[in-house]
C-alpha cells in the first residue's frame, strides 16, 4: 500500500508575501534568504544560476543577486589568465567573460523582471549596503594627534609615539613628492593603463584585469565590497613610481633590509574607490607601518593589541588568517551596538596626510572616496623584539632573519640574547605540568623532603598571575621569578621584605605567609638532583638531563654522565607556606565589561535569578581595620640601611629607587593606558599637562619613604566566610522595571562562587613580589579603587584611623590622614590623582566598572573629583 503525506492544516491564513514565498520556493521556504543566499546557493556555478533562476518569481530575484553573481564568478575564474574586463553589473561581466561569441547584447533583457508579492529582507539589505554613501561617514574626534612634520623631530616622534606604541597622523611629509601631482587614477591609467597591478577581494588575491580597465570599474561598480589594488610589486612593474615617493624622516631604519631575497613584502600601493577598505587584521611579523595618502580620504579604526574586535575571530593563529567581516558591514551592522567602553580608537585621514600604526595593533580601513596611497612595513630598534617574537613562531624564518642581520650588524647579538632570554622562561603556560613539574619537585627536595621520581606531589598552577607560581600539596607555593616581571630585582626585594617582617612584627608575620626557603634553580639543577628539568621551561622526560634516585638503573647512570645544556635564565625562587583563604575578588566581585550588543536587551520575568542567590557580605568595619592595621605595620617598619638592603642602594638618598621607580612609570604611562583603553579616548592627550613635570614635586617629602606593598589589589587580600544564622525569609519578587533599571545603570557582575550567604571578612595578605621603598601615597591606588572598589564610605573610614607618627611627620603626629587631607583636599586629589595616572595597575578599568558613569568625566580634573573627592558624589555637577 502507498503511503502518502500527511496534510498540513493551517491554522489561520498566511500573509499574502509570505504565501507567495512559500509557494515559490517549495521545500526551501523553512530556510532563511541569508542562509540560501551564503550557503546553499554559494555552492553553484554560474551556469546553475543561470538555469535556476527560471523555476520561479522567488528563484529569479534571490539569484540575480549582484553580490551573489560576483562571488561566484570570480570563484569560477579564478586562475584563469583571461583578462576582465567589468560592464554594468557582474551578471553582465560574467555573461561577457564566459559566453563572448553566444552573447547578443541587443537582445540581452536589462531590465530585471519585478514581482510585488515578493519581499527579501536580505536582499534589499545587501542592495542598501551596495548604494550606501560613506563620503561623509565618520568623523575625526582628535583621537588621534595630527601633527606637523616641520616641528616634529625625529627624536620627539621615538619618545611620544613609536616607543609608547600609539598611533598619529603627520601633516606635511609629502611636499616634496611628485607623487602629488602624478597620482591620480587618469594620470595612473594614462602612464601604466596596461600594467597588471595585484588586484584581490577576499580570498581571490590575483584578479586578471588591466589597470585601465580597473579604473573605468571603479567609476561604474555598485559593490558593497569593491575590488581592491593592493600590490606589493607595484615598484618592480612600474619602477618610475619608485621614484615619485620617498620614506618619511621617522623611519629611515628597516632591519629587514639585509635579508635580501627573503625580505618580506614591504611596499605597496593601494587604490580603491568608495566602500573599499581592509576588514580587521594586524599586519604581519609584528612590523609597524606607516601609510601616505595621497588622493582621497580613508577612515581609520583600531584597538590596541590587547584588545581582539567584537565581531572577529582568529580561525587561524599560526597563519594570522582573521575572519573578520567587511569594513563597511561592520561599522553598519556592529559598530552601533557597541558599548561604551569597547569603541575603537577612531580618526580621519585626509589627502596629503601619513599615519602611523604601531606593530601588533589591530585596526580596519574604509575609503570614504576614491583613494589613493602607498604603505610600508618595517622593523626598527624601537620594535625588533616584538618582531623576533612573531617570527620565533616559525623557527626557520627567526633563524633567518637572525643570520642575515648579526652578518650585517653584529652589534644586535645582545638584543637577540635578550630576547632569547625572555622566550625561554615565558614559551610554555603555567599549566604545563611536564615542564614546571620537574623544577617544583626539585625546590620541594631541596627545603621540604626529599622525595624520588616514583612519589607523587600534587601540583596546581592558579589562574591568575604573571610569574610561574605553584601550590603543592596545599600546603606549599613556589614562586619563581621571570625576567619580564621583575627578575632577579623583584626576587630581592620580596625575599628581603619578608625577612625584614619576621624580624620587626609580628602582626605581619601572622598575616603574611612564611618564607621556607628560596635560591636559585640553576642551582640546583645538577648531577646530584632527584628530578627532571634544565630551567629554561624545555623539559623533556626523555632528554639527557634526567636524574635518577639511589635506585637508578645501569641506563640511567649513563644517562647522569652526560653534560647538562645551557641554562639561560637562573630562575630565582621562594618557596612559602600556604595560606588557605578567599579572595576578596571572589565576594566583591568587579563587573564584567559593558554588554554586546549595547544597550542590553530586556530581561524577561524569571529569567534572571542571580538577585535570589544568597551571596556573602563583606564587613566593611573589618576590612578598613584590618588595611588599617596591616599597611601601619608594614609602613612603619623603620628602612634598614644595611648593605644587604636591595631597596636602598644609596644611605645618602633613601629616595633614590623609587625616583627610579618613578621615571619609568612617567615612561610608561601613556603605552599603557593606550593599551588598556581604560580611561575614556578623550582624556588621553591631557594626561602630560596633568602630571607634575618634575617627578619630585609628585613626591611626598613631608613623608619618610617606607616599605610599600605596591600591589594590594582584592586577588591579593585573602579571607574567610563566617557563617550567618540562617534566616528563612520568603524571597521578594523583583518588577521587571526596577531590575531593568539596575541592568542598564550599574553593568552585569559576574556571579560568586560562593553561594552559601555568611560574612566574609579578612585575614590574610599575600604576594610582596611588587615591594618597593617610596611614597606611602602610591599605596592608596590599589588600595581605594581595587580593595574599597572605590567606595568613599570605606576610604574616609580608612584615611580617619591611618595614625600618623613623629618618625613619618613631626608636625601631624598623632593626626590622621584624614586630618591631613584636611588640610588641602584639593593638593590630596591632584596627587592620588596623579599617582592613578601612572599607576602599573590598570586602576580606571577597574574604577569605570564600578562606575560606568565615571567615562563620561569631561576632564580629568572631573574624573579626579569623582574617584578621591569625599565631598564630590557622582552625581554632583562638575564646573573647572
Amino acid at each position: 500500500m502507498t503511503k502518502t503525506l500527511p496534510t498540513v492544516t493551517k491554522s489561520k491564513a498566511l500573509e499574502p508575501g509570505v504565501e507567495f514565498r512559500n509557494q515559490s520556493l517549495g521545500s526551501l521556504s523553512v530556510l532563511s534568504d541569508a542562509i540560501l543566499l551564503t550557503n546553499v546557493f554559494y555552492d553553484f556555478s554560474i551556469e546553475d544560476l543561470l538555469k535556476y533562476q527560471a523555476l520561479s518569481p522567488a528563484f529569479y530575484v534571490l539569484l540575480n543577486d549582484d553580490l551573489l553573481w560576483k562571488d561566484l564568478f570570480l570563484k569560477q575564474i579564478k586562475g584563469n589568465k583571461k583578462q576582465l574586463v567589468f560592464d554594468t553589473n557582474w551578471k553582465i561581466t560574467a555573461m561577457h567573460y564566459l559566453y563572448p561569441s553566444k552573447l547578443e547584447l541587443s537582445r540581452f533583457p536589462f531590465k530585471q523582471l519585478s514581482f510585488q508579492n515578493f519581499y527579501s529582507l536580505e536582499i534589499y539589505t545587501r542592495w542598501l549596503r551596495r548604494h550606501t554613501i560613506v563620503k561623509d561617514y565618520g568623523f575625526d574626534n582628535g583621537q588621534v594627534d595630527h601633527v606637523d612634520s616641520n616641528t616634529l623631530s625625529v627624536e620627539e616622534f621615538i619618545e611620544k609615539y613609536e616607543k609608547p606604541s600609539i598611533p598619529v597622523i603627520f601633516k606635511g611629509i609629502q611636499k616634496d613628492w611628485s607623487a602629488t601631482e602624478k597620482w591620480t587614477s587618469d594620470k595612473l591609467a594614462e602612464k601604466y593603463g596596461d600594467v597588471l597591478f595585484k588586484i584581490s577581494h577576499q580570498g581571490h588575491k590575483r584578479i586578471p584585469m588591466k589597470f585601465k580597465d580597473y579604473v573605468d570599474y571603479m567609476k561604474a561598480q555598485n559593490d558593497e565590497e569593491p575590488l581592491y589594488v593592493f600590490d606589493e610589486a607595484f615598484g618592480e612593474k612600474a619602477e618610475e613610481m619608485l621614484t615619485d615617493y620617498s620614506v618619511p624622516k621617522y623611519f629611515p631604519e628597516d632591519l629587514f633590509e639585509v635579508s635580501g631575497k627573503e625580505r618580506p613584502h614591504f611596499r605597496w600601493i593601494v587604490i580603491g574607490p568608495p566602500r573599499s577598505g581592509a576588514p580587521w587584521h594586524i599586519d604581519p611579523a609584528g612590523t609597524s607601518a606607516w601609510n601616505s595618502l595621497l588622493t582621497g580620504r580613508k577612515r581609520w579604526l583600531m584597538y590596541p593589541p590587547s584588545f581582539t574586535p567584537i565581531g572577529v575571530g582568529i580561525d587561524d593563529v599560526e597563519e594570522k588568517f582573521y575572519g573578520s567581516p567587511p569594513s563597511l558591514l561592520w561599522l553598519l551592522e556592529v559598530y552601533p551596538y557597541l558599548p561604551p567602553d569597547q569603541r575603537p580608537i577612531e580618526c580621519i585621514q585626509e589627502p596629503g596626510e601619513t599615519i602611523f600604526v604601531p606593530g601588533g595593533w589591530w585596526h580596519m580601513v574604509l575609503n570614504m572616496e576614491e583613494s589613493i596611497a602607498v604603505t610600508q612595513n618595517f622593523c626598527n630598534s624601537q620594535n625588533f623584539m616584538d618582531v623576533c617574537e612573531e617570527l620565533s613562531g616559525n623557527r626557520k624564518e627567526y633563524e633567518n632573519f637572525k643570520k642575515a642581520l648579526l652578518d650585517d650588524k653584529p652589534e644586535f647579538k645582545a638584543r637577540f640574547d635578550d630576547f632569547e632570554l625572555m622566550e625561554s622562561q615565558m614559551k610554555h603556560s603555567f599549566d604545563n605540568m611536564d615542564v614546571w613539574g620537574p623544577m617544583v619537585r626539585k625546590v620541594y627536595n631541596k627545603h621540604i623532603a626529599p622525595i624520588s621520581d616514583q612519589e607523587n606531589i600534587d601540583i596546581e598552577s592558579p589562574n591568575s598571575g604573571q610569574s610561574p607560581v605553584f601550590i603543592v600539596n596545599k600546603q606549599y607555593v613556589v614562586k619563581f621569578y621571570s625576567t619580564e616581571y621583575g627578575g632577579e630585582s623583584s626576587f630581592k626585594n620580596e625575599s628581603f621584605l619578608y625577612q625584614e617582617i619576621s624580624k620587626n612584627s609580628e602582626y605581619l608575620k601572622s598575616i603574611f605567609p612564611q618564607v621556607l626557603g628560596k635560591g636559585f634553580y640553576k642551582d640546583l639543577n645538577d648531577i646530584n638532583s632527584n628530578c627532571n628539568g634544565n630551567g629554561n621551561g624545555n623539559h623533556n622526560g626523555n632528554d639527557d638531563t634526567t636524574t635518577t634516585s639511589s635506585a637508578a638503573t645501569d641506563v640511567d647512570k649513563e644517562k647522569q654522565e652526560k653534560p647538562l645544556p645551557d641554562i639561560k635564565w637562573k630562575w630565582p625562587y621562594i618557596i612559602s607556606s600556604f595560606v588557605d583563604g578567599i579572595n576578596l575578588q571572589e565576594v566583591q566581585i568587579v563587573p564584567e565589561a559593558l554588554p554586546y550588543p549595547y544597550p542590553p536587551q530586556p530581561i524577561a520575568e524569571g529569567e534572571d535569578d542571580q538577585d535570589d542567590e544568597e551571596k556573602p557580605s563583606i564587613d566593611d568595619n573589618t576590612l578598613v581595620d584590618f588595611m588599617v592595621k596591616a599597611l601601619s605595620n608594614l609602613h612603619n617598619i623603620k628602612p634598614s640601611k644595611s648593605n644587604d638592603n636591595p631597596m636602598i642602594p644609596d644611605s645618602n638618598d633613601q629616595w633614590s629607587m623609587w625616583k627610579k621607580e618613578l621615571t619609568r612609570l612617567y615612561s610608561e604611562y601613556r603605552h599603557n593606558h593606550w593599551n588598556w583603553n581604560g580611561l575614556p579616548s578623550h582624556l588621553r592627550s591631557s594626561m602630560q599637562d596633568y602630571l607634575p613635570k618634575d617627578i619630585n614635586q609628585l613626591i611626598d617629602n613631608t613623608f619618610s619613604p617606607c616599605y610599600l606593598h605596591t600591589d594590594l589589589t582584592d586577588e591579593n587580600v585573602l579571607g574567610q566566610i563566617k557563617k550567618a544564622p540562617v534566616v528563612v525569609e520568603k524571597p521578594k519578587k523583583k518588577s521587571l522595571s526596577s531590575r531593568l533599571k539596575k541592568m542598564i545603570i550599574h553593568p552585569q557582575k559576574r556571579k560568586s562562587p560562593h553561594k552559601d550567604g555568611g560574612v566574609w571578612e579578612p585575614k590574610n595578605l599575600i604576594d610582596l613580589g611588587d615591594s618597593k621603598l617610596g611614597d606611602r601615597w602610591y599605596e592608596l591606588i590599589s588600595l581605594h579603587l581595587s580593595v574599597f572598589a572605590g567606595d568613599k564610605t570605606r576610604f574616609k573610614q580608612f584615611l580617619s584611623k591611618y595614625i600618623i607618627h613623629s618618625d613619618d611627620n613631626k608636625q601631624l603626629d598623632g593626626k590622621t590622614w584624614l586630618d591631613y587631607y584636611n588640610l588641602d583636599p584639593k593638593a590630596f586629589v591632584k596627587r592620588a590623582m596623579s599617582y592613578t595616572l601612572i599607576h602599573h595597575c590598570d586602576a580606571i578599568t577597574t574604577i569605570t566598572r564600578h562606575f560606568p558613569s565615571y567615562r563620561n568625566a569631561s576632564t580629568i580634573d572631573h574624573l579626579a573629583c569623582l574617584i578621591w573627592d569625599l565631598d564630590f558624589a557622582e552625581t554632583s555637577p562638575y564646573s573647572p
